[in-house]
């Protein structure tokens, strides 16, 4: 429901590049320019090849490239497909960063937890993330991943809390504002579910996920008529799309839905008359 495993696939990616500001400083002395360079295209490469992304990091790090070509090593396992592997790497790089880089030690945390709870160990990744806010506690994104892990173990309240300290640090912050909405409906809010979703839909216009979401909560108090018209708007504008599928099996179940209505109202009315006979 939440797609937790997909938005920290995606993540995965949002970080690299975070972290790419990051880790340039420390792995430049003489030519800053040239490493940033070979960093970029490292992890270009391991996102598009794992395996010469590996191949490249190594032959960098022989070269004396630091925490920069190991960190690119070892997100180029993560993109092989080794999460575990991936994940081990990265605690083992956090611990040899000098321990005043909180905010890349954080960065780096974050990538190992998400790697594990896409393994589904949810325990160890709730404490690296854990450990990465208490490091970096003005990063918004944290408390996000922090509470999909919350959302999985159905802890709605701590989820909560993390999801209003991502708002109240970034109040444009989309992701929370969904996921928040996610916990409202699930907790028996619909109220507040829709006022999130709503402002999710005013930082992104047309997002398909908050779209379908909307539908979603309007069938929830009633408003089949506002629900069809969410789910009709998608179809039309992302076709394509997995939410333009749960769309139309929602349009569908939604026909039907009124079909039986009419027949049984039609049942109904017929049984009267006969009793009136």
């Amino acid at each position: 429901m939440y797609q937790s495993q997909t938005r920290l696939g995606n993540m995965l990616r949002q970080w690299l590049f975070l972290t790419w500001f990051i880790l340039n400083p420390i792995a430049v002395h003489s030519s800053e320019s040239e490493q940033s360079v070979k960093y970029d295209a490292c992890l270009r490469l391991a996102e598009t090849n794992p395996i010469k992304g590996y191949k490249k990091g190594l032959e960098w790090y022989a070269a004396n490239g630091g925490v920069a070509a190991r960190h690119c090593m070892a997100v180029s396992i993560l993109f092989g497909g080794d999460n575990l592997n991936g994940a081990s790497r990265l605690e083992v790089l956090e611990r040899d960063i000098p321990k005043e880089k909180t905010v890349l030690r954080s960065q780096i945390l974050a990538q190992a937890g998400q790697a594990l709870l896409m393994e589904g160990l949810v325990d160890r990744s709730s404490q690296l993330l854990t450990k990465a806010i208490h490091l970096n506690p003005e990063n918004p994104e944290l408390y996000l991943d922090r509470a999909t892990i919350r959302i999985e173990r159905f802890e709605y309240i701590q989820a909560l809390k993390d999801l209003d300290q991502a708002i109240v640090l970034d109040p444009t912050f989309g992701d929370a504002y969904l996921y928040r909405a996610y916990v409202k409906r699930d907790s028996k809010d619909i109220a507040g579910a829709l006022t999130d979703i709503n402002r999710v839909l005013e930082l992104l216009p047309g997002l398909p996920i908050a779209v379908l979401e909307r539908g979603f909560l309007k069938e929830l108090i009633g408003d089949e008529n506002g629900a069809r018209k969410d789910w009709e708007i998608i179809i039309k504008q992302a076709p394509k799309s997995e939410e333009s599928k749960a769309a139309r099996i929602k349009i569908i179940s939604l026909d039907e839905k009124r079909s039986r209505d009419r027949t049984e109202k039609s049942v109904n009315i017929s049984n009267g008359s006969a009793s009136e006979k």
